[in-house]
């Protein structure tokens, strides 16, 4: 019995021990729910806004919005660079698991853009992961609407409607223009847009100069996108500031006539409005479509157009000069009115003239007229009118250099026309402080005499040619020179007078004589009807001709390689009864300024009197 109580004893105990344990286990499993229970409560009740905010965070996202650029208009109000649609394709790296299947895929879908997969990555790595990058542009309304449909297929993409800039003048205008291009690595410190992988800013021209003014301000919005990157809504936006417009002084229509005159040349024609120093035409040639830098050129054509001899990439107007040749004798005449010269006196040509040179072995230096027998007796008038070299050689020993160049200097030479281009460049008018300071040696009298004639150092540009002609038909009034139209100033500040009346009005009958006078340089050029036009022919050297070859005879143009051809040059200005128009061509290597530019001038006033007699600018409020 004892025995038996005790095994009953003892599962009495145990059978305690296992409710106690059970016990124990209810009252831990519910402690536990109530601990869960109170932190699930705790995170919906007390920290739903934070988590909410961190969860909007995973599927919100900011993206820049680009403004629309500022248009660029002609004196008339036609649009000369405008912005048409664009459709694209981006990609943003932190929302897509893989690039190569992304991108092998959007080849698929569009096998006709044909995107390099090694270059395409090599330049989204390089990018941040959050900004959108630019893998496809220029689609057409097919394509997009292709890729619209299959973007579930496309993690990471993100098609969009932008705008493109586009040049409907294409070649005529390229230079003076310019064109937009992908941001520069050295442009990211200053231009904000380069935050947007497919921003463009201006590179030449206009565009380049006015480039923070016409790009206006970034915006931004905040979209709400869906596990496959397709925007589900706009949460928020704040608007960017739309580029401002600009408006030219130039005139498209006459601007594309140049241009049509110089085809096949290599040359350039600048047009300056003699009562408003507005330049009206600014042409070059050979250009190129501005419009092929926005989507890039292929190899085989930016090689075609870096090799070429005749420099289209090169505004001729204002980033070329030349030694102004004949051309500058009206500014050398004046100089030596100014300096005391007779008009009326006679200086004899019989072709060359000599001076006293030591360095040499026969002690005697010979210049030469174009004329080989001379042109006899000449006065001042005559001497422009013939382009006379001997008569101007022997004026500049009375007046020497520095007067010539002062003059010169005064007229706008040896300076920028405009204070807005980057690639401008000034030219030289030398004189014997420049040549001291420049080439450290002494001037030599040979050299006044050539410089008399435009040769030696001087170098000049076509803009800077019409300027001063402009100035020396208007009553010698300084102008100041323009491209970008702004209204008339109420400023009542009269004029600077460049020189006196008086002589301005020898070199103008001189300029009329040459071109409207028989035996005048630029008679065979005239144009007969009301409206005439006067002007000054030059033919500047670019090689040096030999004592050999002067005796055995004078190598023609023709017969030379292009490159050691003369430049052609005609500067004039009409209707000769009231002046509207200045103009300077320039024919690279074309020969004589009579036999090729003086005709082309011809063509180019009779059309001015004919069709752009009164320019007259529209209001862009009226556009």
């Amino acid at each position: 019995m004892k025995s038996k109580n005790k095994y009953i004893s003892s599962t009495a105990e145990k059978n305690v021990l296992i409710s106690r344990r059970s016990l124990l286990l209810t009252i831990g499993k519910a402690g536990i729910f109530v601990v869960i229970a109170s932190r699930l409560a705790y995170l919906q009740l007390y920290k739903h806004s934070n988590y909410k905010s961190l969860s909007d965070d995973n599927r919100i996202t900011h993206r820049l919005l680009e403004p629309s650029r500022g248009l660029i208009y002609d004196i008339n109000g036609t649009p000369i660079a405008l912005n048409i649609e664009s459709y694209r394709a981006s990609i943003i790296l932190e929302e897509i698991s893989d690039i190569n299947i992304t991108l092998r895929s959007l080849n698929d879908i569009l096998p006709e853009k044909k995107i390099n997969l090694n270059e395409t990555i090599k330049k989204i790595n390089k990018s941040k992961k959050f900004v959108p990058i630019q893998v496809v542009d220029d689609l057409s309304w097919d394509q997009f609407s292709k890729l619209n449909s299959n973007i579930y297929r496309l993690e990471g993409i993100i098609p969009s409607v932008g705008y493109k800039r586009y040049y409907p003048n294409k070649e005529s205008l390229a230079h003076l223009v310019g064109y937009v291009a992908d941001i520069s690595k050295e442009e990211i410190y200053s231009n904000p847009f380069y935050k947007l992988n497919h921003a463009k800013s201006g590179k030449i021209g206009i565009e380049k100069s006015f480039d923070k003014y016409l790009r206006g301000k970034l915006g931004s919005k905040g979209v709400e996108i869906n596990a496959y990157g397709r925007e589900v809504r706009e949460l928020t936006r704040i608007e960017g500031e739309v580029g401002k417009n600009i408006q030219l002084t130039i005139d498209s229509e006459l601007q594309e006539f140049c241009f049509k005159q110089l085809k096949g040349i290599s040359g350039s024609i600048s047009i300056t409005d003699i009562e408003t120093g507005g330049y009206a035409a600014l042409a070059t040639s050979p250009s190129f479509d501005p419009n092929k830098f926005y989507s890039g050129f292929n190899q085989e054509e930016w090689n075609k157009l870096l090799n070429d001899k005749h420099k289209p990439l090169i505004n001729k107007t204002i980033s070329s000069y030349y030694p102004p040749g004949s051309t500058i004798k009206p500014l050398v005449a004046l100089a030596g009115l100014e300096s005391g010269i007779d008009p009326t006196d006679i200086f004899f040509c019989n072709g060359k003239h000599e001076i006293i040179d030591t360095s040499l072995e026969s002690g005697i230096k010979t210049f030469h007229c174009w004329k080989k027998e001379g042109h006899g007796k000449v006065n001042m008038t005559h001497a422009i009118k013939v382009s006379c070299d001997v008569y101007f050689y022997q004026m500049a020993r009375k007046i020497g250099i520095n007067k010539i160049a002062e003059v010169c200097r005064r007229f706008g030479l040896g300076e920028d026309v405009f204070d807005v281009f980057f690639e401008e460049k000034s030219g030289v008018v030398p004189d014997k402080k420049w040549k001291q300071e420049t080439l450290g040696k002494s001037w030599l009298i040979g050299e006044t005499l050539v410089s008399a004639i435009g040769q030696s150092y001087f170098l000049t540009t076509p803009a800077q040619l019409s300027l001063a002609i402009a100035q020396l038909v208007n009553g010698g009034r300084k102008l100041k020179p323009s491209i970008i139209y702004q209204e008339p100033s109420k400023d009542t500040k009269f004029p600077k007078i460049l020189a006196s009346q008086p002589h301005l009005d020898i070199i103008k009958k001189a300029l009329i004589k040459a071109t409207n006078t028989q035996g005048g340089t630029s008679y065979r050029s005239r144009l007969t009807g009301e409206n005439k036009m006067a002007g000054k022919t030059g033919t500047s050297q670019v090689r040096r001709i030999s004592k050999k070859e002067r005796e055995e005879g004078l190598i023609k143009n023709k017969d030379l390689p292009w490159n050691k051809r003369d430049h052609a040059l005609f500067v004039g200005y009409g209707p000769v009864n009231k002046a509207r128009y200045a103009l300077s061509i320039i024919v690279e290597h074309g020969g004589s300024g009579s036999g090729t530019a003086a005709p082309i001038a011809s063509k180019v006033f009779k059309y001015l009197f004919k069709e752009k007699l009164f320019i007259k600018r529209k209001d862009l409020k009226d556009v």
